[in-house]
């Protein structure tokens, strides 16, 4: 199939030149098999939709695509809806790397639930302060890793409805950083280390699991003040293991079934 990108503004950036401030970068993406790698440094550095609107998110369409974005600099903002209109094979692979502090980015695979996906592999890397990232994803089969370090009141947040998905997020360094998954979701592993200050943890799973497997939570927390909240739900194998070394730290977790 045809691949389709269309990218304007004022700067189009897919080596590893530096640039100024204020690079923009405008996307509709249609077909499948596509490779897309796209590198900002500087400030103010921005991706989202065609029509020079912030409030529009950046599209991708299509199965089987790889996605690989990088931003450096203070003040990022990226938007982006990824709808992969397939139920198997590969959905989207997508990694993006944020270098800097007091970006916003917000990642939604599926396109709104405009389609299906499955198997998509999604890697997200922060370093800095103040940055914050909102992730919708659906399916089966995924796979999500996110990592914040070296930086101060880094914030992810998490709406999963996707089914036999595996998270793990890492924080590390700093202080007032928060991780907030909600998952509707069946047969989710969720694994979370917590290495730093003021750590505050909020799970949510309310799909079902069964008498074997199904709705996995393991907590690792090295540090001090820390709040834990869990609630999971569903038809039995509720699984928590909380391993918190520090102080000053509060537990709340409730099961069902």
């Amino acid at each position: 199939m045809k691949n389709l990108v269309k990218m304007f503004g004022a700067l189009l950036l897919v080596t590893s030149t530096a640039w100024a401030a204020d690079n923009s970068i405008y996307i509709d993406q249609a077909g499948s098999s596509s490779t897309i790698d796209l590198k900002q440094d500087g400030s103010a550095n921005k991706i989202f939709g065609v029509g020079d609107s912030e409030g529009t998110a950046a599209t991708f369409t299509g199965g089987s695509q790889t996605v690989d974005i990088q931003q450096i600099g203070a003040s990022n903002l990226l938007g982006i809806d990824a709808n992969t209109t397939v139920d198997s094979g590969v959905g989207v692979d997508l990694t993006y790397i944020i270098t800097g502090s007091n970006s916003v980015a917000s990642i939604d695979i599926n396109g709104d639930g405009l389609g299906v996906a499955a198997n998509n592999t999604i890697d997200i890397r922060q370093t800095g302060s103040y940055n914050d990232l909102m992730l919708d994803l659906l399916g089966t089969g995924n796979s999500l890793t996110a990592t914040a370090t070296g930086g101060d009141y880094n914030d992810f947040n998490f709406t999963i409805d996707a089914d036999t998905t595996t998270v793990n997020t890492a924080i590390s360094g700093g202080g007032g950083n928060t991780t907030t998954l909600v998952l509707g979701t069946d047969k989710a592993t969720v694994d979370i280390t917590a290495v730093g200050a003021s750590n505050t943890i909020s799970l949510t799973q309310s799909g079902a699991g069964d008498a074997t497997n199904g709705m996995n939570f393991d907590l690792d927390i090295n540090g001090s003040s820390n709040s834990v909240t869990t609630t999971q739900s569903g038809s039995q194998f509720n699984d928590v293991d909380v391993n918190i070394t520090g102080s000053s730290n509060a537990w709340t977790i409730n099961q069902s079934d």
